[in-house]
């Protein structure tokens, strides 16, 4: 990686927006299994569900992090005060982080309690840990912990790309969703006024 790309490539927007998708999904089903739901088929088919798109989050984070580190990112964009640049790279060290650990340890506590653990209902993937519920409980409680801290840190993420976009007016949002780098604003621009920008 010998400099900064200027936009996102397809690969890292598909990446971004099925991790998105699917932090979105695992959130609720988590919180129904572990709060709402009670022991029943209905509970134990979502529990299949949820670890099986835990293992696809693991997946493709690992790939997501390998084209990161290939292809690299573009910067920041310009203008934006010290602080914020120092905690949107803080931002996303930590997702990028806790989107492997967080079904890591998930993976982990599943295959220590409830083996055998199939990516949906297929493919054996328990990992060879042992110890029954007794040893599982600390392990769910950091993969609790983890994934709370990940829905917090993701709806900032949120906000901060919404405020990118419709207070500041810049191509934050715009790199991800079409891989533009030309701010809302000067789009708005160029539609009033073709003239000004030939």
């Amino acid at each position: 990686m010998s400099q900064a790309p200027d936009t996102y490539s397809p690969a890292q927007r598909a990446l971004h927006w099925a991790i998105a998708l699917l932090i979105f999904v695992m959130v609720p089903i988590g919180i129904s299994i572990a709060n709402i739901l009670k022991p029943g088929p209905v509970t134990d088919a979502l529990f299949e569900v949820h670890k099986s798109l835990g293992l696809t989050i693991f997946t493709l984070a690992v790939i997501r992090i390998a084209v990161r580190w290939t292809r690299g990112a573009p910067p920041l964009v310009p203008g934006l005060p010290a602080w914020q640049r120092s905690a949107a790279h803080i931002s996303h060290y930590a997702l990028y982080a806790l989107i492997v650990l967080v079904p890591l340890a998930g993976w982990a506590a599943t295959s220590t309690c409830c083996a055998p653990v199939n990516l949906f209902w297929t493919v054996p993937v328990t990992l060879p840990l042992s110890g029954g519920m007794d040893a599982a409980k600390p392990i769910f409680l950091v993969h609790n912990t983890l994934a709370l801290t990940l829905t917090a840190i993701v709806l900032v993420h949120v906000s901060a790309a919404l405020y990118h976009h419709f207070v500041r007016r810049d191509a934050t949002l715009l790199r991800m969703l079409t891989g533009s780098d030309r701010p809302a604003a000067d789009r708005e621009i160029r539609v009033a006024d073709p003239a000004r920008h030939p």
